[in-house]
């Protein structure tokens, strides 16, 4: 055999059907394996670096290189279904021919370690010829600017599979230079994606990345050339300039705010936080504009007295802002910028491969902004996460009804309406994700719907059984305030051991329904009333103790209650053994029909007083200390009322009361944080950070969130 096949049969052993599918795409791959049953794949020329393979009337060349840089004489350009066909005949022609020289085992014995060799020996100027040295320079910084040490995974049995979070895209490994490295998804620019995947992959494995040359720029910095010949960057000095005085206004009116009081706030603070927003977004603060454009809306909805207006709320919404001021500052004295804390201008939306997807149903919503819209929801089986695709419009917009859309064509391209990804399996092609999970509602992809039983969708979603080790995890996960947000994450699937009888919270305007652990903890599952949770609640009002069988799965969103802790709201229930769809949308489907006996059953039970036992609080609440509440309860009540200079002196003492309470109890930043200077606005906004960072490492929540 010469040497070319040789490295062609060490190549195409590590090629299975994923590997072809990333290289063409599964249709391709299909044809190719049925036009191979029926036609022959012959060695017709081989040379010093190429092998020639005849497959029908087609020839197709080969090098050392395999088949992403093989060529066919046919029409088509690129990958064609003759390549596929021709790579996976030699494969299995090499394959018989290595079984039977006895050379499997020893071909087996570690396929990945030469991969993984191979990768970490790759060196910086390799890298750089490949990507060149700005594509190198990004990829150097993107793997710097990676925290959670699952932004790489790292997987595959026959070659490497190599996983990026953040855009999301899979390469594939199989031997060769970085050329080698298969994308599942066409970018613009893949030579920089595959640098960053190779050093990610370096670093991974404990090795010191080299940095990359510095600029023109930076290396005239670098030179001393004395004040007279200090060159000037107008753009970026005076950028710094106004971000700096944009982050002391933001400090100022932050701290005017609580003194002021809540309670009390006027036009011009609204107005004032408006300038502020804008101001930050010139200055390309995309993380605190947003934040500041919030906390100006809800001033605003304060000032009109509006229902969704709540004092308690904004002022932990002016904590987080202070922190993440505060950040900055520190950030900018060390001459650095994080993009976790700047954030970005908009989301961005990466192509993506073919995507698997089960639909756990939509809800319809309205935002304070005056958007409405549908967000449909899903479980991806390949990432284990959950994803969303949302349609929305402005609420002025008329002609557009988030319920009627329901059952409306699109978004995709093959899907007749988003009802019918509940409870089935959609497979995407040419799917557009950002990094938090959220799908393009683009036509240009093409969705593909098949049926779901709830077995194979019950044992993918991975259920919690207990609330107090979700929270544990969830405090762990989440651990900082100032992490940027991940929405798709507070979407959970619960178990319950037990379900409650729902009840109508007339005050609060709240269906309350208990969720029971197997070990007697109550999770409330909360919806609000409005008229597109109407049906839910009404759904979840009827429903019997004998419709939610042992195995009934909710699948809810967990988010912060304005009465403190943490709640669940309903979307949708996983029902075992369910005969149509196993997925009952909360918010759409009509309830199931009851046999004559238990419809009887059940008007009879509705008429009988419930006098359920009372049922224990969940552990994860009770580990916060009652001095903490204390502060928590003094904080809120003084920014509501205000904080006047003649009693600044007295509100203080009456926290440092609370915080020595803290101290004893082992909590001792608290006092830090009030000595620390700065005024008593300043000083309230801190210590209220601390009592959300405290809840949130002990819940896993908390109601802010920048």
């Amino acid at each position: 055999m010469s040497s070319v096949l040789d490295q062609l049969g060490a190549l195409l052993a590590r090629f299975d059907d994923d590997s072809y599918v990333a290289l063409a795409n599964r249709g391709l791959v299909r044809r190719a394996r049925k036009d191979l049953e029926q036609q022959k794949v012959d060695i017709i020329e081989q040379g010093a670096a190429h092998v020639v393979l005849s497959f029908g009337a087609q020839r197709i060349r080969f090098d050392q290189r395999g088949p992403a840089h093989a060529q066919c004489d046919c029409p088509a350009s690129g990958i064609c279904q003759h390549i596929l066909a021709a790579a996976m005949g030699l494969q299995q022609t090499l394959q018989a021919s290595a079984t039977q020289a006895g050379q499997a085992e020893e071909a087996a014995a570690d396929p990945l370690a030469p991969l993984q060799a191979a990768l970490l020996t790759m060196s910086a100027a390799e890298l750089v010829r490949h990507a060149g040295k700005a594509g190198y320079r990004w990829a150097w910084q993107y793997v710097q600017d990676l925290e959670s040490e699952h932004a790489l995974v790292i997987s595959g049995s026959q070659h490497l599979v190599l996983a990026m979070q953040r855009p999301r895209l899979t390469l594939r490994y199989m031997g060769g230079g970085l050329d080698a490295l298969i994308a599942d998804a066409e970018l613009a620019q893949i030579e920089k994606y595959r640098v960053a995947v190779v050093l990610a992959f370096q670093r991974a494995h404990g090795r010191e990345l080299t940095p990359p040359e510095p600029t023109a720029r930076q290396r005239t910095r670098a030179l001393d050339l004395g004040l007279d010949h200090t060159l000037a960057e107008p753009r970026d000095a005076s950028l710094d300039e106004s971000r700096g005085r944009l982050r002391a206004s933001l400090r100022k009116i932050l701290a005017e705010s609580v003194e002021l009081g809540l309670a009390h706030l006027s036009q011009g603070i609204h107005e004032r936080y408006t300038t502020l927003a804008v101001w930050a977004q010139g200055a390309e603060y995309h993380r605190l504009a947003r934040l500041t454009r919030r906390i100006a809306d809800h001033v605003e909805l304060l000032l009109e007295r509006a229902g969704g207006a709540d004092e308690l709320r904004l002022l932990d919404e002016l904590s987080i802002a202070l922190a993440l001021v505060c950040a900055l500052d520190v950030a900018a004295a060390q001459g650095a910028a994080p993009r976790q804390l700047v954030g970005r201008a908009r989301s961005r939306y990466e192509a993506s491969a073919s995507l698997e997807l089960f639909g756990l149903g939509a809800q319809a919503w309205r935002s304070p902004a005056g958007y409405v819209g549908l967000t449909m929801i899903f479980w991806s089986p390949a990432e284990q996460a959950f994803m969303s695709c949302t349609d929305a419009r402005p609420q002025a917009q008329r002609g557009f009804n988030p319920i009627a859309r329901y059952k409306a064509a699109g978004p995709w391209a093959g899907l007749g309406a988003p009802a019918q990804t509940t409870g089935s399996r959609v497979t995407l092609q040419g799917a557009q994700v950002n990094d938090a999970g959220r799908l393009s509602a683009a036509d240009s992809a093409t969705a593909t719907v098949s049926p779901l039983d709830a077995a194979t969708l019950g044992q993918q979603l991975k259920p919690w059984e207990s609330w107090a080790e979700m929270f544990t995890a969830r405090g762990h996960q989440r651990a900082s305030l100032l992490a940027e947000p991940d929405p798709m994450k507070d979407w959970v699937t619960l178990r319950p051991a037990q379900f409650g009888e729902a009840r109508f919270d007339d005050a609060r305007q709240t269906l309350i329904w208990p969720l029971l652990d197997g070990q007697g903890h109550m999770l409330a599952a909360e919806i609000p009333f409005d008229e597109y949770n109407r049906h839910a609640i009404g759904r979840v009002e009827q429903l019997a103790p004998s419709e939610l069988v042992p195995g009934t799965l909710v699948i809810a969103r967990l988010h912060a209650s304005a009465q403190g802790g943490v709640v669940a709201e309903p979307l949708s229930l996983v029902r075992a053994g369910a005969r149509d769809s196993c997925i009952d949308a909360l918010h759409f489907d009509d309830a199931p029909q009851q046999g004559m006996a238990s419809g009887l059953l059940e008007r009879l039970r509705r008429l009988v007083p419930s006098r359920n036992a009372p049922m224990q609080e969940a552990a994860y609440l009770s580990t916060a200390p009652s001095a903490l509440r204390a502060l928590r309860h003094e904080l809120q009540r003084q920014a509501e009322q205000g904080t006047a200079p003649e009693n600044a002196e007295r509100a203080l003492a009456e926290l440092m009361q609370h915080a020595d309470r803290l101290a004893d109890a082992g909590l001792t930043a608290f006092r830090a944080a009030l000595d620390r200077g700065g005024g008593t606005g300043e000083r309230l906004l801190r210590a209220n950070y601390l009592c959300l960072q405290c809840e949130r490492l002990m819940l896993g929540e908390s109601s802010g969130a920048a």
